[in-house]
């Protein structure tokens, strides 16, 4: 994947890549819409009780040692990128449906980080703050 300007404001060699790992993708959730929204998650608490708000049953559990996991509703992320406070994330539609990903802590060098999720035409389609201590 090339790096849009639009984006990315540095150099590829100033950005760390995560590599998302998909831990659940399911297309056909719901009724397919154009809403997108984005979680990020420290604990198993928070994340359980999403999953309880959004009526989702995932089979294992879900470890967080050394991780952080993405909620996103409507998109699939499929990569990831790091720089100072910021974090991008890019990725396709998946009208209807969501996908868990987690992604590496280990690489966060500051306290609070801004995940945001841009569409392939740069557009920002949704953004969450957390700090992690």
């Amino acid at each position: 994947m090339s790096f849009d300007r639009r984006i990315f404001k540095y150099p590829a060699v100033e950005y760390i890549p995560l590599y998302p790992l998909t831990m659940f993708l399911e297309p056909n959730w719901g009724p397919p819409d154009q809403s997108v929204s984005l979680q990020v998650f420290k604990d198993n608490n928070s994340f359980a009780a999403e999953l309880k708000r959004l009526n989702l049953v995932l089979a294992p559990t879900v470890d967080f040692s050394h991780k952080l996991i993405l909620l996103t509703l409507g998109y699939e992320i499929t990569s990831a990128y790091y720089r100072a406070y910021t974090t991008i994330l890019q990725g396709m539609p998946l009208p209807g449906g969501y996908h868990v990903a987690a992604v590496p802590c280990g690489y966060f060098y500051k306290d609070r980080i801004h995940f945001v999720l841009y569409s392939d035409k740069a557009a920002k389609l949704a953004w969450v703050n957390i700090r992690l201590q």
